[in-house]
């Protein structure tokens, strides 16, 4: 599929920035993201190495506050696509004729 390179590069930043702030890699935390989001059941991890391993599940330390959350989401977020977006601009119409 598709990749959308600039977008996957300004997810990574932002999950550099909250590891250097933390202390932890970038694999901890986009483990830690994964792992507080109440949608996701089980996370796998692909860990080649003990290091690697050791680094994965210590993702399960790290705390991510309500707004690095929402950092992480609006930065990760996707664009519509049809039909979404056209049934999102169609409903505006019927919603506000509601209130």
């Amino acid at each position: 599929p598709p990749v959308d390179k600039d977008k996957a590069y300004d997810i990574i930043d932002v999950m550099k920035l909250l590891g250097d702030a933390r202390g932890v890699s970038v694999a901890q935390i986009a483990l830690a993201w994964l792992l507080h989001q109440k949608h996701v059941t089980s996370v796998i991890i692909g860990a080649r190495s003990e290091e690697q391993l050791a680094d994965n599940l210590a993702a399960t330390s790290v705390e991510l506050s309500s707004d690095d959350l929402a950092r992480l989401d609006e930065v990760s977020k996707l664009k519509p696509e049809y039909p979404g977006w056209m049934l999102e601009r169609q409903g505006a119409e019927r919603l506000a004729g509601l209130s």
